[in-house]
């Protein structure tokens, strides 16, 4: 079964308010560390769900596009996952371990001086901020017209600009946009990128210091764990 940045015919549970914050914060020191130590490493990735059970028609332009749209729940090397794609056009397949996946720093995948990388970034971190925000399957549309509209078009509104579209989920697509354009950046951002499948957005809080600080206390006990263990 194939998917776009909707899929179509999966029948998953609602997915809480909760599910979309915790996953979203769930980065820790360790994994921060891990990321900052390699730029773009291979990744084993599975999307197996829509996030909030399902997702919802939109009808974009440029990129056209008249499909379903919402964010996916998968793996990624074995650990909880959600997305949203960077791809509109794209597909994947459901329930399918990909083993070609390029995990990278937003930051590299995204070139040029509009700071795509920087906008995402204060996207994600102002519906993670605000529980409420994106808690339903109709509203869990509205972020990936909002992620879209920051990858393929160069406005700040879904209003206008070369990217539209004339779906009922656009409106709040563009008060995320709005409310988020000045919000703190606290996310690292990357992005999945395949040579043939769709390449899909990820993210994780950046640790505050003194997390930083415990982590790297506990890489220092386990080394030296191991190292009385040789």
């Amino acid at each position: 079964m194939t998917g776009q940045c909707g899929t179509s015919n999966v029948a998953v549970m609602h997915r809480q308010t909760t599910r979309l914050t915790r996953l979203a914060v769930r980065s820790t020191a360790l994994a921060a560390l891990a990321a900052g130590a390699v730029s773009a490493q291979a990744s084993t990735v599975e999307f197996n769900e829509w996030t909030f059970g399902s997702g919802n028609t939109v009808h974009t332009s440029s990129p056209v596009y008249n499909g379903l749209a919402g964010g996916f729940s998968g793996t990624l090397d074995g650990e909880s996952l959600l997305t949203y794609c960077v791809e509109l056009t794209q597909v994947f397949y459901w329930n399918t371990p990909y083993t070609n996946y390029t995990d990278m720093a937003a930051s590299s995948y995204f070139t040029g001086a509009d700071d795509k990388a920087g906008k995402l970034g204060r996207l994600l971190s102002y519906v993670a901020d605000n529980a409420g925000a994106v808690d339903t399957a109709a509203e869990a549309t509205s972020p990936q017209l909002a992620v879209s509209n920051i990858v393929d078009d160069i406005d700040g509104s879904r209003d206008g600009g070369a990217f539209t579209d004339s779906s009922g989920r656009a409106s709040y697509a563009s008060s995320l946009l709005a409310a988020s354009q000045n919000w703190s950046n606290t996310m690292d951002v990357r992005v999945l990128k395949s040579p043939g499948a769709q390449d899909q957005l990820h993210w994780g809080r950046v640790p505050e210091p003194a997390s930083l600080g415990l982590a790297l206390i506990a890489l220092g006990i386990a080394g030296a764990a191991s190292r009385r263990r040789g």
